[in-house]
């Protein structure tokens, strides 16, 4: 009888050691050595597409606030379109903690699939973990990057957009 809660106290020590590693590498400093908090901005182009409208500051979080019925707690937001149908949402919190706090609520929210989003799938790409969904007929993509967390939307492949998004955004 105490064997089986030792091992079941064993097993949750490591589900939350697990998840603590995942938490700190992703509010690390990006792989390649660049600040963990560049000027918030987005691509010029992705998957050779230009941008055809950006939002910042209030009513980008304003934007992003209506996508999830409520306001996001974060400091800054871009949202961008691109030609081709992809759009960028980039929210800036005052902290990585803080973003992986708002990326973990996402991802609890998500899991195991909603009536818009399929379940979302982690990815290792580039030393980061990213998650990936359908839903609204697009391919649909998102992570964390320091004090960034960051959601890519294409009606097509979403891999050329992710790969521009993940050099500005590592």
């Amino acid at each position: 009888m105490g064997t089986g809660r030792v091992l079941s106290g064993v097993g949750l020590a490591a589900i939350l050691a697990a998840v603590t590693v995942a938490l700190l590498a992703n509010t690390s400093n990006p792989p390649s050595g660049q600040s963990a908090s560049p000027e918030l901005r987005v691509p010029a182009a992705l998957a050779g597409t230009p941008v055809v409208s950006t939002l910042r500051g209030p009513a980008a979080l304003e934007a992003i606030g209506r996508l999830h019925g409520r306001r996001i707690a974060a400091a800054d937001a871009l949202v961008a379109r691109y030609a081709g149908g992809a759009t960028v949402w980039i929210s800036a919190s005052s902290s990585p903690l803080k973003a992986s706090s708002l990326l973990w609520r996402m991802n609890r929210g998500l899991a195991g699939g909603t009536r818009v989003f399929s379940d979302p799938r982690p990815r290792q790409l580039g030393g980061r973990t990213i998650f990936m969904t359908e839903g609204q007929g697009q391919q649909h993509a998102y992570y964390q990057s320091g004090r960034y967390v960051l959601w890519i939307a294409s009606p097509g492949d979403v891999g050329r957009a992710l790969e521009d998004l993940l050099d500005l955004y590592p």
